[in-house]
């Protein structure tokens, strides 16, 4: 990771300390631009006075031009123009004296202290668009430094609240990094047009320098400096009538370094396992008198999976009637002889800590802490503090407070784990269907709504709700299924992170194998507000993460249907050969192959090669014309469509095919009815060519709202052979471009390396 050189980080960290000594966490801008001619930057030529006898001959005379621009230079002030505080005047001597005099007076009149005036050299230069561009960073309390880069001026602020937003990317960056960012924005494209690729390799040298000056002064990443800067940003940066690129305003705010954020690497892979395959389950927190309490509820799911390791403790002792079973329940789980490796807590919050010590004294390696009440309720965060310093005196692991804890289905090595306290009727999973996804959710009832959604697809290997990530987080989470064969589909649901966590949780994501589907919540100010009442989230910054997400190579999901249909498309296409981003369509209705061609995306159409062609021509009537995207009109039944869809899955220039249904045809077997009598309908032999062929398909069964119910089988048939099926065209486009573009690029990737 490149630095910049001790000498600069000692140069710019006295800066930093002179500010801190005059009791100011912002920097003036004269010391801004002393910061970046340290980076090798284009600054204007200044001068700070601090009243008018200061400005001599001899000051004007390092002047180039006859105008200049007065600034006010105030600890509180950050908006100059907002207090009258930027003035643009003419170099003479008498003029300039008057006219900072009468602007010292005028911000002073308004109760804002003044150190003085700033005199900078007048840039010209023109206001075409990519000619001013804001470039800076910031320290994220969840991610560490993020370099920003956006259109700049006057009017940045105003054109990123209501047009476009900051481009985004996590520090450190390198040269492609940075040229990366740039080439996300639109401006990127202006710069091709009118071929100013030297502008493009200036901000990308400036995007490099600042990424080194946020990582050398953060906090996130050890370095020799006192202090660090929590913000800075130039606005604009502007390329002059020579092409030079040169800072024009600078703003920093500071703080004294507190060291470093929990950003350290994973902790041993093992310390994860007992909560997906203890030995022995201790359940705490069990009533005689009311069934419906979370331990009973808990205690009870855990004995329908044939568990004989589990044992249920109650302040009373005694004996308890469960799912048909006599279980004798201990007072305590010291009381316990056997090994005790996973400890669900269903006790009161306030009780919490003291059943943890006698965990402790157990021996217990991990704990669920199924109770709220703590600090996602803003109430005091100290019983939080206290557990976590308990559990890692004593090497143990916690997930929760306020959560579900754990659905897992297990395998022939370890009987499943289910401590989500809701009754068998309200939440049962098929364990019969391909079970290769985890959902990770920092909401349990997100992960048993989207679980039931998907359920004529998919079911779950594995279900966490993690709640308030006291100890263990997503990031966790993530690292101990990415090295589970068996999970081919990653889920993860997250509404915020603690400090230091979406750093980790970048780290660890960039790493992974597995693919991994993410909604982030919270990217409204009433999302932030309902997050942070539901669990203890840290969930603002929604642009902060969702660029992280994106440099890590996830998939980020904009919806929540988004999120359920990507891990839907991905778990039952895992198989799949992807060749390449060529696509083809087989439909009934004409509409849906204009839609297709008007959302294609990242898809390209394939061109059919000629013997597809051919095949083609001799099926379909004279009335239908050949096409890539294939039109077959309603009067097209189940066996035609079926061998138009295997002559486009046998074309060597198809790599993906969408298959769109409008169901209500004549010749097709699509109702429950017809299917129960029909044993070669359609969703069966696509079904079959499907696992023949082995090539990206995705089905738009397309049907009215409301009158589904008559499908239903059709679809159910699709998805348990393992097509994914959605009710639009649109969805379908939307999931198997994220499919396809995410191992295309993942590919690219492991290219890239090699060749590297």
């Amino acid at each position: 990771m490149a630095s910049l050189a001790p000498s600069d980080v000692e140069a710019v960290d006295r800066i930093l300390a002179q500010a801190w000594l005059e009791d100011r966490e912002t920097l003036f801008e004269h010391e801004v631009y002393r910061i970046l001619n340290l980076l090798g930057m284009e600054t204007p030529t200044v001068a700070f006075v601090r009243h008018a006898a200061e400005i001599t001959p001899q000051i004007l005379d390092r002047f180039s031009h006859d105008t200049l621009v007065m600034k006010i230079v105030s600890p509180a002030v950050a908006h100059k123009m907002a207090v009258s505080g930027v003035r643009t005047v003419h170099r003479d001597l008498d003029f300039l004296q008057f006219s900072c005099d009468r602007m010292i007076s005028d911000v002073a009149s308004q109760h804002c202290p003044v150190a003085g005036v700033l005199l900078v050299d007048h840039i010209h230069y023109t206001k075409d668009l990519g000619n001013e561009v804001l470039l800076g960073f910031r320290e994220s309390d969840a991610f560490g430094p993020v370099i920003s880069f956006s259109k700049g001026g006057t009017d940045a602020e105003h054109f990123a609240e209501h047009f476009s937003p900051p481009n985004l990317i996590l520090a450190p960056i390198d040269e492609a990094w940075a040229r990366a960012l740039l080439q996300s924005t639109k401006i990127y494209q202006k710069y091709l047009q009118e071929a100013r690729s030297d502008h493009v390799d200036q901000i990308v040298r400036a995007g490099v320098q600042l990424s080194r000056l946020a990582t050398d002064f953060s906090n996130f990443i050890p370095r020799t400096s006192r202090f660090i800067l929590k913000e800075l940003e130039i606005n604009p940066f502007v390329f002059d009538p020579h092409g030079r690129f040169v800072a024009l305003d600078g703003f920093a705010t500071i703080a004294k370094r507190t060291g470093i954020r929990p950003t350290t690497p994973m902790e041993p892979f093992d310390q994860l396992a007992p909560f997906f395959e203890p030995r022995g389950i201790a359940v705490i927190g069990i009533s005689h008198t009311d069934s419906t309490k979370p331990g009973n509820i808990i205690l009870e799911n855990l004995l329908r999976l044939k568990r004989r390791d589990v044992y249920g403790v109650s302040i009373k002792g005694g004996r308890i009637e469960l799912a048909g079973r006599t279980q004798p329940l201990f007072l305590s789980v010291r009381d316990i002889t056997e090994p005790v490796d996973l400890a669900v807590v269903a006790v009161p919050a306030d009780q919490s800590v003291a059943v943890i010590e006698a965990c402790a004294h157990k021996g217990v390696r991990a704990i669920i802490l199924i109770p709220g009440g703590f600090s996602e309720t803003r109430k005091d965060i100290r019983l939080e503090e206290e557990i976590r310093d308990l559990i890692r005196r004593h090497g143990m692991r916690l997930i929760g407070p306020n959560c579900l804890g754990i659905f897992y289905s297990g395998d022939e090595r370890a009987p499943g784990i289910n401590t989500f306290f809701v009754p068998e009727e309200k939440f049962h999973v098929d364990l019969q269907k391909n079970n290769n996804v985890a959902i990770l959710s920092q909401s349990g009832a997100l992960g048993i709504t989207e679980i039931y959604n998907l359920r004529n697809a998919i079911s779950p290997k594995v279900i966490v709700s993690y709640g308030n990530q006291l100890d263990v987080d997503p990031a966790d989470l993530v690292a101990y299924f990415d090295r589970d064969p068996e999970v081919d589909v990653i889920g993860c649901y997250i509404e915020g992170f603690k400090a230091g966590g979406g750093r980790k949780f970048f780290d660890t994501a960039r790493q992974t194998h597995t693919p991994i589907v993410v909604y982030k919540a919270g990217r409204t100010e009433a999302g932030k507000q309902a997050t942070e009442s539901h669990t203890a989230s840290i969930a603002g910054e929604y642009a902060v993460a969702k660029a992280a997400m994106k440099q890590a190579g996830l998939i980020v999901a904009e919806t929540m249907i988004d999120h359920g249909d990507f891990i839907k498309t991905f778990a039952l296409l895992k198989d799949c050969d992807i060749r390449g981003n060529r696509v083809a369509l087989v439909a009934n209705a004409g509409y849906e192959k204009t839609y297709a061609a008007d959302n294609l995306g990242r898809l390209q159409v394939a061109p059919l090669d000629p013997p597809t062609h051919e095949t083609l021509g001799g099926l379909l009537p004279s009335y239908v014309n050949v096409d890539s995207l294939l039109d077959l009109t309603p009067m097209a039944g189940d066996a035609l469509y079926g061998d138009c869809i295997r002559a486009m899955l046998q074309c060597a220039t198809v790599d993906a095919l969408i298959i769109s249904i409008v169901p209500h045809s004549i010749l097709l077997h699509t109702t429950d009815d017809e299917i129960a009598r029909t044993e070669d309908h359609l969703a069966n032999r696509i079904v079959r060519l499907a696992h023949e062929f082995k090539k990206p398909i995705v089905v738009s069964v397309n049907v009215a709202f409301g009158a589904g119910a008559v499908y239903n089988r059709f679809g159910q048939i699709l998805e348990a052979g393992g097509v994914p099926t959605f009710l639009t065209a649109n969805r379908a486009m939307i999931c198997l471009n994220a499919f396809v573009h995410y191992h295309l690029t993942r590919r690219q990737e492991k290219r890239d390396a090699w060749l590297a």
